[in-house]
């Protein structure tokens, strides 16, 4: 609704009009500016799952339909930081989530191929699955930006213009042919956007070294996060590492004004069948919390059968 002319049609008569686009996108990028009209978003809630109910608001997904034009520039912008991303070697091995060749199949692959090996090796494992609430909605702008210079290295007209599109977005809701007032954006990254999964990853980008710091393995897909470590049976005190590791990712997403979702963190016991696994269900914790067990959850679209913990 935002487009003076369908998208349909602008492809249509593209040839005619190639040249002032051109101008406009590489106008853009020089100047280290996004126009006005290109940060007005339209709101389009979504229900997460069919079976929610559809009167709680938390259930709905804030999905931002976008002019365009801009999702046009968003796209050369994404292209080329992408292609900056690789070339660097900036990219978090362990993030599979918004890159090409990558996706949930080859994130759950890893993990499970790793918990397999432990396993016939006789090895306890534990698999920690960590999810955020609403992650893209609560991005720092600040913080980004100093992620992007420090820790990408972005810098002059580039650092401008991401500050451009970040700063001075406004947004309002449509629901059934009525539209609410429009409201300034002062956090996160626009869901529907071109740009935002890239940025949130990159937002993400010193959590992997904390992880690493502790010795435990990770997987990440966007904001959803599966620790593990494995054990010989008679050295289950190894796992204290993984306690001491939510800890300090807790302590850094606090920082970060990121929110573990504790209702959706879950627990995976995975071993031989022996007294040693029951032993450590009965009296696992993590961060002070006891577990409660579970038939089944979901990760990434696998439903294996878990434990859940509370943080």
């Amino acid at each position: 609704m935002l487009d003076p002319i369908p998208s349909k049609l602008l492809k249509e008569v593209l040839p005619e009009v190639i040249d002032p686009l051109l101008t406009i996108i590489n106008s853009s990028l020089l100047l280290g500016y996004v126009p006005k009209s290109f940060k007005l978003a339209v709101i389009k809630p979504l229900i997460k799952k069919p079976q929610l109910d559809p009167k709680e608001l938390v259930n709905y997904r804030p999905i931002s339909n976008l002019p365009f034009l801009s999702k046009i520039l968003e796209k050369v912008v994404s292209s080329q930081l992408y292609s900056f991303l690789e070339k660097n070697g900036i990219c978090e091995d362990f993030q599979s989530g918004f890159r090409p060749y990558h996706s949930t199949e080859t994130a759950l692959l890893r993990v499970t191929n790793d918990l397999l090996l432990s396993s016939d090796r006789g090895c306890i494992s534990l698999l920690v699955l960590l999810d955020l609430s609403a992650a893209f909605d609560t991005i720092d702008h600040t913080i980004l930006l100093h992620r992007l210079k420090h820790f990408v290295g972005i810098n002059g007209s580039a650092l401008a213009w991401f500050k451009s599109y970040l700063y001075d977005r406004h947004q309002f809701v449509a629901v059934n042919e009525e539209v609410s007032y429009r409201s300034q954006v002062q956090y996160g990254v626009p869901q529907g956007s071109v740009l935002g999964p890239l940025l949130f990853t990159l937002y993400m980008l010193p959590l992997g070294d904390i992880i690493r710091k502790h010795g435990v393995s990770f997987h990440c897909y966007a904001d959803d996060t599966q620790l593990y470590i494995s054990s010989w049976p008679g050295e289950t005190y190894q796992f204290e590492k993984l306690t001491e590791c939510i800890v300090d990712i807790k302590n850094w997403m606090t920082s970060n004004f990121l929110l573990l979702n504790s209702e959706k963190t879950e627990v995976l016991i995975i071993g031989p069948k022996s007294s040693a696994c029951n032993d450590l269900e009965r009296c696992l914790s993590l961060d002070g919390c006891s577990v409660n067990s579970l038939s089944s959850v979901r990760n990434l679209g696998v439903n294996p059968n878990v434990v859940r913990v509370q943080l």
